[in-house]
């Protein structure tokens, strides 16, 4: 829900919507309910309010002035809602729903930061250099998500792989002895790709990750050589 609808909420409730801009602003209203439910938080406000003000007395014509409509037969014309509100309960009113407003705006854009601040506190980047003397330019690069336990590897200017071997992601977790399965992944002729990745168990702490070349398939601890290393 955008500011401006939050901003037409308000003024609905105070009835200062008029005319046309009222009949759409109703016609909303309608058919969306997470809009009906924040009329109804304001208009409890609206209720908290007028019912929390201090009691003024009616002026003494205003009695008269009724009881001589009717005694004429004449149909008594109420005012709309927003006039019967004393000017000060609206205006106080008008200040709690634009409170509302920036806090409900404030609240979501704080939740976001939130949201993000977690995200990249319980995200773990990790860069792995090259061990291989024909290609010391290789290079990887680890995001892992310890919290969802999976992450995405890319690697950079690696040899492309025999057809009876594979490439082999270990993540250090020094609960273990040995490093924990990855995965195994093929390079292509150009030495690049982006592959995400499971561990086999789970790992909590991870101190490092390596990439060895091991035999099709992939093995449940490292033979072949490593390739990669980084933490």
């Amino acid at each position: 829900m955008n500011e401006e609808l939050e901003e037409q909420a308000s003024l609905y409730v105070l009835g200062l919507l008029q005319g046309d801009e009222a009949a759409a602003f109703e016609r909303r209203l309608q058919a969306d309910d997470a809009l009906r439910g924040l009329v109804d938080q304001l208009d409890e406000a609206a209720a908290a309010l007028a019912h929390n003000a201090p009691t003024r007395a009616l002026p003494p014509e205003l009695r008269a002035r009724v009881l001589g409509q009717v005694s004429s037969e004449k149909t008594v014309a109420f005012p709309r809602r927003s006039n019967w509100i004393p000017w000060a309960i609206a205006a106080c009113l008008a200040l709690t729903c634009a409170y509302l407003i920036a806090e409900s705006v404030g609240l979501r854009k704080r939740v976001t930061r939130l949201e993000q601040r977690d995200l990249f506190s319980q995200v773990q980047i990790a860069s792995l250099s090259s061990k291989l003397a024909n290609a010391p330019n290789a290079n990887a690069v680890v995001v892992w998500d310890e919290k969802r336990q999976r992450g995405v590897l890319k690697v950079t200017r690696l040899p492309r792989n025999a057809n009876d071997r594979d490439y082999q992601l270990w993540l250090v977790d020094p609960r273990y002895k040995d490093p924990v399965n990855g995965g195994v992944f093929h390079v292509a002729s150009d030495g690049t790709l982006q592959v995400p990745f499971h561990p086999t168990t789970p790992v909590r702490g991870a101190q490092g990750f390596a990439i060895s070349l091991e035999r099709e398939g992939g093995v449940t601890k490292a033979e072949g050589p490593i390739v990669l290393l980084g933490k």
